[in-house]
């Protein structure tokens, strides 16, 4: 087209473009960006598990750690599976998001081995692991103060309930 407006096209548009926001695309991308924040907490939060253990040294310790470390991220993967399942989440970004979270904590557990390694002992390196649990735990009360809580606060259900459940 010429850019010229044709009375044709003005009878149906009023003045030849729309201003129509395109909500499906911007659900889309707002569910993107939530998703991202998740899984990039999530993520930090399943990398500094990987450390602790990795850096556990009696084989005990780290089948405990490995057990409770599956179980609630196996749960955490179908919460995230679903919740995404029903919102504008595009389906391969979801795929991306959830292989990410899952190899994660692969490389989280190489971390904490290559840290506890015989050669690498002393007060730095314990400070060091001081420092990177302090921000699994960070990681982890975003996710749960700004996710998990706010999203339950917006209910229409009293606060002592919500409390007691």
């Amino acid at each position: 087209k010429s850019g010229v407006l044709d009375s044709e096209h003005d009878d149906k548009k009023g003045h030849g473009h729309s201003h129509d926001i395109d909500l499906a695309s911007s659900d889309s991308i707002q569910a993107t960006a939530r998703g991202f924040l998740v899984i990039l907490a999530l993520c930090i939060h399943d990398f500094f598990e990987g450390i602790a253990v990795g850096v556990a040294r009696q084989e005990s310790a780290v089948w405990f750690l490995l057990l409770a470390f599956a179980s609630h991220k196996w749960v955490i993967a179908v919460c995230l599976g679903l919740k995404w399942s029903r919102s504008a989440l595009k389906p391969l970004v979801a795929i991306l998001y959830m292989t990410t979270f899952c190899l994660v904590s692969p490389v989280g557990i190489l971390t904490g081995m290559l840290l506890s390694s015989p050669e690498q002992e002393g007060d730095m390196m314990n400070t060091a692991l001081i420092v990177l649990q302090g921000i699994a735990t960070g990681s982890l009360l975003y996710v749960v103060f700004f996710e998990i809580l706010e999203k339950e606060r917006q209910k229409q259900v009293s606060g002592i309930v919500q409390a007691l459940a």
